[in-house]
């Protein structure tokens, strides 16, 4: 059996090299496929164009390029330009005082409020004439009104409106004039038993007062006026007296009484109005 060379030793044969092996290209291939192209009908409908060639402007101005034939087209957005701080502090200065004007302008349009103003009062002339009518000699129409007495007959059963001072009177049933009820009045040594009403009278107007009475020397009349008298123990006897309010008055007080130590007397229907306008009961 040989015995395998030692390692040590030198390998005596020859190193091989690589082969490169050259393929040959079907380069007719490829030409025969382009002939194919150009003979293709789709192929030579098709027309060639050339690029626009774009144009430069003077002093570095751009234009926009024509858009390509057969496709949309999209506006790019413009190109804000950019401000110095000068440029934008200026800016500030307009916008404001643009502002300023445009609201001193609507402050014009706008009305203001309106101060309510007090009207002056008329200056007395010759051809001013009074709004409301001077009181007419026409009879009060209704109680409370100027003229009015209350409770006239004593039909009420009480005294009340009228104020009996001294010896106060009183409501009998009898004797009476008209109705159901009449005023006594008792009169002393000292006091005559005067019974009186305070009523609302006009100015400058002339009243007529009037009243049944029976008893010896009974008296009718108004304070701080004129009155009138009569004795008639026997019967009842009508008195009337007329007097004139002052340019200022707006009261009056009438009464009926009595004389001295002339015992009762008797007061019935007395009434109030205006001279010439009668009165009521």
């Amino acid at each position: 059996m040989p015995i395998p060379p030692a390692s040590e030793s030198a390998d005596d044969r020859t190193a091989l090299e690589p082969i490169r092996v050259l393929r040959p290209r079907n380069t007719d291939a490829l030409a025969q496929l382009l002939d194919d192209i150009r003979q293709d009908e789709h192929y030579r409908g098709h027309t060639t164009e050339a690029a626009p060639v774009p144009q430069t402007s003077p002093e570095g101005e751009t234009e926009e390029l024509p858009p390509a034939p057969g496709r949309r087209t999209e506006q790019l957005p413009a190109i804000r330009p950019r401000l110095g701080p000068g440029q934008r502090r200026a800016a500030v200065v307009i916008a404001v005082a643009a502002a300023a004007v445009v609201g001193f302008g609507c402050s014009l349009l706008i009305p203001g409020p309106t101060k309510a103003t007090t009207p002056a009062a008329p200056s007395p002339s010759a051809s001013t004439t009074p709004t409301s009518a001077a009181p007419t000699s026409a009879a009060p129409s209704a109680v409370g009104t100027p003229g009015i007495l209350a409770n006239p007959g004593f039909e009420s059963g009480g005294i009340s409106p009228w104020n009996c001072a001294g010896n106060p009177g009183s409501i009998v049933s009898s004797p009476v004039h008209s109705g159901a009820k009449a005023l006594k009045g008792t009169a002393s040594s000292s006091d005559t038993a005067q019974c009186d009403q305070t009523v609302a009278v006009r100015p400058n107007t002339t009243y007529s007062l009037s009243g049944w009475v029976r008893g010896s020397y009974v008296y009718l009349g108004v304070s701080g006026g004129t009155s009138t008298w009569t004795t008639s123990p026997s019967g009842y006897s009508r008195l009337t007296v007329s007097f004139t309010t002052g340019p200022t008055q707006t009261s009056a007080t009438v009464y009926v009484h009595g004389w001295y130590a002339q015992g009762n007397y008797y007061a019935d229907d007395l009434t109030l109005g205006v001279s010439g306008g009668g009165g009521a009961t």
